[in-house]
């Protein structure tokens, strides 16, 4: 019974790490009542989990639909110890920093160490300027983000001068276009966005599971079939049950083309009764079978057996 057990749990952290691999950080591992070291994983895992959720997404949000746009012409005034002197307003944007806290600071505070180093051999060694590399930012509470930069002077002054291409975060899952994409939403408040946000993660933290109808995930959110059936198209563009079998079918895929577990197992694990009905769906979503596909051996499938 214990042998089946350490199974079963083996099996579920390797479907939150697939979670976790797509993007997903969502999702947490129950704990049991064991105290050995596969509970340790756990724990770890699930913290993992959590660190990147707040890392990656600040906001709490879990979403595909994000995409970054550009705004160029971002610029730093840089002295010849490498403080900032001045700076265009699309750095806080940017970096999240205040004014006070960029101004008259040292670009090492929110640049990456290896980023320094290599702004430094540009001038030791008296490459020719003006001179692209790329540098690793830090902006405020985020992770770090590479960005090409021209590295220049102007004539007769010391200041170095630092033009870059900043990315800025745009999220498609915008409340305010839901209000105002046209008249019959334009009193829809912020809370009926987060509500559909909130049944995206549901669906992509349950899609080992059967998905329950409409009445029951009103029910379940507290709001009508209606509004959830339309909010969910209105942001996504597809239905929810088109969108859960594509998540299902995309993460079935995902697990067929980087691990040896058995098809029948990954079936399962994506919510599947029966492996025919599996096998039909996948081959009308990729336009091959299961069984056509190119496994990539890791191990995970001899794990499973020790």
């Amino acid at each position: 019974m214990e042998r089946l057990h350490n199974q079963e749990r083996i099996v579920t952290m390797h479907q939150m790490l697939f979670e976790m691999a797509r993007g997903n950080f969502n999702s947490r591992i129950p704990l049991s009542s064991y105290d050995d070291e596969l509970e340790t994983l756990v724990v770890l895992i699930n913290m993992v989990a959590e660190e990147m959720k707040e890392s990656i997404f600040p906001a709490g949000y879990v979403n595909s639909h994000k995409t970054y746009q550009f705004i160029t012409q971002t610029t730093f005034v840089l002295d010849a110890s490498f403080f900032i002197k001045s700076f265009t307003p699309e750095v806080i944007l940017f970096l999240d920093y205040s004014e006070s806290e960029l101004l008259n600071q040292p670009l090492s505070g929110i640049i990456t160490e290896t980023s320094l180093v290599r702004l430094q051999e540009v001038f030791d060694t008296n490459i020719t300027l003006p001179i692209t590399i790329t540098l690793d930012f830090t902006p405020k509470e985020h992770l770090p983000v590479s960005v090409a930069c021209s590295i220049g002077k102007l004539i007769n002054c010391s200041e170095i001068i630092l033009n870059l291409v900043t990315p800025v975060l745009q999220d498609s899952y915008d409340p305010l276009a839901y209000e105002n994409e046209n008249e019959k939403h334009s009193k829809t408040r912020k809370a009926d966005a987060l509500l559909i946000q909130k049944l995206y993660d549901y669906i992509l933290a349950h899609l080992e599971e059967p998905l329950p109808s409409l009445k029951v995930l009103s029910s379940t959110f507290g709001t009508n079939e209606h509004k959830l059936k339309d909010g969910f198209r209105h942001f996504f563009k597809t239905s929810i049950y088109q969108f859960y079998n594509d998540e299902r079918l995309k993460r079935a895929y995902f697990m067929m083309e980087h691990s040896g577990i058995p098809l029948k197992n990954i079936s399962v694990m994506n919510g599947f009764n029966n492996y025919p009905t599996f096998s039909k769906s996948f081959k009308k979503r990729f336009g091959l079978s299961p069984n056509e596909m190119k496994r990539n051996e890791t191990g995970f499938t001899s794990l499973l057996e020790d």
